[in-house]
């Protein structure tokens, strides 16, 4: 019989940045006020007060070292592990790393919301060591132990740990499937809806296309400021992260203007006077693709990943097929915003809001407990 008020334990991988991970955990946090949270890092000044306000427990050595926590990957699987979860009816975790491997305590139950298998180790591995690759010896090292951590991976998944999976698209579903062979279900992520809309119909717009969010390789920011000068569009990419140097330099002369971090009313605004918004990134979702339906915004997406959760042709946007600067350039030029409808993008938009999300957890939750 399910329990009606279990006591729940909050897993989360790190917290030191605030993106969409971590908005999906504040979100699970309200189904539970009471629930601590325990994670391996943790960079309270970063958080905002929905989380600095909870207890939370972080391992005090580990925490100590978390600037270089990318190099500390292989101690990660036992760092998770020696959490104390005794006590705790429900884990929920939250996990693109290792926080799924989290050990329950007998008779418990434990639903992983999984933002993505650990790319680390699977099919994003060169990105990652390319950021440690200032460490003496960091890189040899992941790659050394990597075959012991996808074992861990893997195993850790399995049903005597992990009693069911929630994922963030169907993409990341596949996946899981691939390297787990765990089935799951999709509930995508939640998205202030709210506070997006349109302010103008795409007719008076500004004119210009947009691209945001972390920037990080594979969102393949370089892919759209290549094609927007190929093209001769004008484009803006907002946002913030390690590639914001080489961006800068490949944008020098072209026609792309980097705004560096924008404030949340910015933000808003760039979103609702682009005429488009470009997604030439393989993406586990891309909640900034909602966010930019919510505005009457549509996608131009490459057709991988959470785009096509997303992404529907002629409706909410289009797709180009291969991720060449040449490619995307002949989509743009042929790419029409005018005639998508700005009440329909945003209708599409509202059916990913919070609310959405946090019905469709409580009966993930309830289906587990009563399990």
């Amino acid at each position: 019989m399910a329990l009606e008020y279990p006591r729940v334990a909050l897993v989360h991988d790190w917290l030191v940045t605030w993106r969409g991970g971590e908005k999906v955990l504040a979100a699970l946090a309200e189904l539970y006020p009471a629930a601590p949270i325990f994670t391996l890092f943790y960079d309270r000044d970063a958080m905002p007060p929905v989380v600095t306000r909870r207890e939370v427990h972080v391992p005090a050595l580990l925490n100590a070292l978390r600037r270089g926590r990318k190099a500390l990957l292989p101690l990660l699987p036992r760092a998770i592990e020696a959490i104390d979860l005794e006590g705790y009816d429900l884990v929920l975790s939250t996990s693109s790393c290792v926080a799924h491997g989290a050990v329950k305590a007998r008779g418990a139950k434990h639903l992983c919301y999984l933002h993505s298998p650990m790319r680390y180790i699977w099919d994003q591995q060169d990105e990652y060591l390319a950021g440690v690759s200032g460490i003496p010896g960091a890189a040899a090292a992941i790659r050394a132990m990597t075959p012991a951590l996808r074992r861990w991976d893997v195993r850790t998944a399995q049903a005597d740990r992990v009693d069911h999976f929630v994922v963030n698209s169907s993409f990341v579903g596949e996946r899981a499937r691939n390297y787990y062979g765990r089935e799951s279900t999709v509930v995508a992520p939640p998205i202030e809806t709210d506070r997006f809309a349109p302010a103008r119909p795409s007719g008076e717009r500004d004119g210009y296309l947009l691209a945001a969010g972390a920037m990080v390789s594979y969102k393949r920011f370089d892919l759209a400021i290549e094609a927007a000068a190929k093209a001769n569009k004008r484009l803006i990419v907002a946002g913030s992260g390690p590639m914001l140097p080489a961006l800068r330099r490949l944008a020098a002369g072209k026609t792309t203007e980097i705004v560096e971090s924008p404030d949340d009313a910015a933000f808003v605004k760039l979103m609702q006077n682009a005429s488009a918004f470009l997604f030439p990134g393989v993406e586990d979702f891309g909640m900034t693709a909602v966010e930019a339906l919510a505005c009457g915004t549509p996608v131009l997406a490459y057709r991988e990943g959470g785009a096509r959760d997303i992404v529907r042709e002629g409706e909410t946007g289009s797709y180009f097929k291969e991720q060449t600067a040449e490619v995307l350039a002949d989509a743009l030029s042929t790419f029409r915003p005018d005639r998508f409808d700005a009440e329909h993008m945003r209708a599409f938009a509202k059916g990913f809001g919070k609310s959405f999300f946090l019905d469709k957890m409580r009966n993930e939750i309830k289906r587990v407990l009563a399990a």
